[in-house]
């Protein structure tokens, strides 16, 4: 019962019709050859990583390039529209300008009337915020008034 399998097992012969004659060196290099199917199919995952590898870095410098190009390009622009723009002459203006502007808010803040006309509008802004609770954008003309009264925009 357990020594024995339980189905014999069946031994096929095919025997062709024609006559097939292998020749010694073909059996030798048959049974000589390391490439079989496993190798093969490493070869061709190498080849096809070796490949996809190329392809990302050709892809990577392209997206360089064209990077580069345009922070260039840009940058270019950008320096061709300030050159008139920066000269000696127009930043001794601007500073002159930022200069009285200081001056102004200077004088105003010492002589108190915009401090009144300051505290006013602070009152009404938060008069405006609590009469509309949770809807700040309605209080956009108050707000843009005080920020005209205070940095003189």
């Amino acid at each position: 019962m357990g020594s024995q399998t339980s189905k014999p097992a069946e031994t096929r012969v095919f025997t062709p019709q024609s006559q097939v004659d292998f020749t010694s060196t073909l059996l030798a290099q048959l049974e000589n050859a390391t490439e079989i199917d496993y190798t093969r199919q490493q070869l061709a995952d190498k080849y096809l990583e070796q490949r996809v590898s190329e392809k990302l870095v050709q892809l990577e410098e392209e997206t360089l390039k064209k990077f580069e190009n345009k922070l260039n390009t840009s940058l270019l622009a950008e320096n061709l529209g300030k050159e008139n723009e920066i000269s000696s002459h127009s930043l001794s203006d601007k500073v002159d300008a930022l200069k009285q502007r200081l001056a102004k808010l200077e004088q105003s803040h010492t002589s108190g009337t915009v401090s009144d006309a300051t505290d006013k509008l602070q009152k009404a802004i938060v008069q405006c915020l609590v009469d509309n609770k949770g809807k700040p954008l309605n209080c956009y003309e108050e707000i843009q008034a005080f920020k005209k009264l205070t940095w003189g925009q």
